[in-house]
């Protein structure tokens, strides 16, 4: 797939620090975008990637304040928003419904399900008062079917994948589309925490490539349903 040109075009990256997040920075800025990316860890990233057309601010999108913040800095920053890829998420414990604390399911579907309605409802009347924009947010195949002892993680890709479908309704005439990207096993940072939980030589066997894919693999897809290139596409959810 060639990457189209996304010169002067803003984007606003949750998450963007490492993994899928850091690999979709990349790409974007090769493409000619501006880059404005927000995470709750590091700012090294300024360092690693020194370029004029990226900016960073630390933000925890758990917090809708927080989250309408650092959408109106980028607005201050660059001017304009044409593009919000929300990618940070996290993995509560490995544990049943009965066992898992009110706080980490809490916290997993603040993370990962209302931060994306926080950051869509601050970004899209930026959004339409520029005639549209795109939203691309990740999922995961455990929205799709639970994977067992993630309950928080399922449920919240399982919200994240219906609410962006509903986005897609009620903004298609405001020229914002929304779509979702559901990777299965990715090799990311936050995978490889999962220790003796991580995939397998068995898990691998049933995937039909045989390996888990690559953050770089989807990272295409990000900026596929991001551009021009897919301007009749919205509401739907790309499986790796």
């Amino acid at each position: 797939m060639t990457v189209q040109s996304f010169k002067d075009k803003v984007v606003f990256i949750t998450g963007g620090t490492s993994g899928l997040g850091l690999a979709t920075t990349k790409l974007f800025l090769a493409s000619g975008a501006y880059v404005f990316c927000v995470d709750l860890h590091e700012r090294s990233i300024l360092t690693t990637l020194p370029s004029p057309n990226l900016a960073f601010l630390h933000c925890d999108v758990s917090d809708p304040s927080a989250c309408h913040t650092a959408v109106t800095a980028c607005i201050q920053r660059f001017s304009r928003l044409d593009i919000l890829f929300s990618c940070a998420g996290i993995l509560a414990p490995l544990q049943t419904v009965v066992d898992l604390p009110i706080a980490d399911f809490q916290n997993t579907i603040n993370t990962n399900l209302c931060a994306t309605f926080y950051l869509c409802k601050a970004a899209i009347p930026h959004m339409k008062k520029q005639g549209g924009g795109a939203i691309v947010r990740v999922a995961s195949t455990s929205g799709l079917y639970a994977d067992y002892g993630f309950c928080a993680y399922n449920a919240s890709k399982a919200g994240v994948i219906n609410l962006t479908r509903s986005i897609a309704l009620d903004h298609a005439r405001d020229g914002i589309r929304a779509n979702v990207v559901c990777p299965g096993s990715m090799r990311t940072p936050m995978v490889g925490a999962l220790g003796d939980r991580e995939p397998g030589k068995e898990f691998l066997e049933r995937v039909p490539a045989g390996r888990m894919c690559e953050p770089e693999e989807v990272a295409r897809v990000v900026l596929f349903l991001a551009g021009e290139e897919s301007s009749y596409t919205t509401g739907t959810s790309e499986l790796f």
